[in-house]
């Protein structure tokens, strides 16, 4: 995206790929790059039109009226395949009929050149979220990021309702979980405020490379340990934090719920994003089930992405 990309990179090695693009409303696109991402071994990218903002630095609203999807897939993609595709795309529920979609060949993906075209620093409260090659002064509260392969710069909506989340919710001296951390932002921004330890799990080994490599980049290598796995018998023991976070899927997070619950110390608190409005009802449902307390919902600028916060009994 111009001004921000949300892009999952390509494990491979460089080679031959198909770039396929869609342009769509926002939801839609959403959508799309997230059915993407999960049938393909390839990079995607959600390129929404943006608007900066005349009035704070670091900062642009999202319009809704249209964005591209860009994929990336192995070549060479047959006529059949591109069927198989479309026929699945279409079956998800997006609120306008699938448009055409397109395809061209390329050659070599460089990630890191695509990631330094898109990712621009962003203002979350206190906290700015900037690329590693676009250093900023003068801020306390900064944390400096290169996402490599794994997903998370800020700019998506989920991303910046959790990081405000965590910016209201985290003192100093915090223990913190974060589930599916990506590139490391929010376990990076829990530390930037203070948490004596963040654990951050994800199950993808280029994320937990990359996520190291920024714990190593901002200073956080002691207080930041990142590990490949999930929320099990061995990374969150009952009791363990004083605050988790998870910005996955509604239908991820409803499983972790429990386990989350129980990994909370007595006044915990859990963050949980990744999916939209028409989801909400669900996750809240599950943390009420988990034994979780005030489950309370939050909501991006056009009232489509979601996040909810709730606790743990206890003082």
């Amino acid at each position: 995206m111009t001004a921000g990309a949300n892009v999952r990179a390509a494990p491979g090695a460089p080679g031959a790929w198909v770039e396929l693009t869609v342009r769509l409303a926002l939801a839609d696109a959403e959508l799309v790059a997230d059915a993407l991402g999960a049938m393909s071994d390839g990079g995607v990218a959600l390129e929404p039109r943006i608007q900066p903002s005349d009035d704070v630095d670091f900062a642009y609203e999202l319009e809704p009226v249209g964005a591209t999807v860009r994929a990336f897939l192995p070549a060479p993609l047959r006529p059949r395949e591109r069927r198989v595709l479309r026929r699945r795309l279409a079956a998800l529920p997006l609120r306008a009929p699938l448009p055409r979609l397109r395809y061209r060949p390329v050659e070599d993906l460089d990630w890191s050149a695509i990631w330094r075209e898109h990712f621009t620093a962003l203002r979350v409260g206190r906290l700015v979220v900037h690329p590693s090659w676009e250093p900023v002064e003068g801020e306390a509260l900064a944390i400096s990021l290169d996402p490599g392969r794994a997903f998370g710069t800020g700019q998506h909506a989920t991303t910046r309702l959790c990081l405000a989340a965590i910016e209201r919710e985290c003192g100093p001296g915090d223990t913190v979980l974060d589930l599916g951390t990506g590139s490391g932002i929010l376990a990076l921004a829990a530390a930037r405020l203070g948490a004596a330890r963040v654990d951050a799990l994800d199950t993808d080994p280029d994320a937990v490379e990359a996520a190291r490599e920024n714990a190593r980049r901002n200073g956080f290598e002691a207080s930041v340990r990142v590990s490949r796995g999930t929320l099990d018998a061995q990374h969150g023991a009952d009791g363990a934090y004083d605050l988790m976070a998870a910005n996955i899927s509604a239908g991820v997070v409803c499983e972790l719920l429990p386990a989350m619950a129980r990994a909370l110390r007595p006044g915990g608190r859990v963050i949980v994003s990744g999916f939209m409005d028409d989801r909400v009802r669900e996750v809240v449902a599950a943390a009420r089930g988990a034994g979780l307390l005030e489950p309370a919902v939050e909501r991006d600028e056009d009232g489509e992405w979601c996040a909810v916060l709730a606790r743990k009994a206890g003082p």
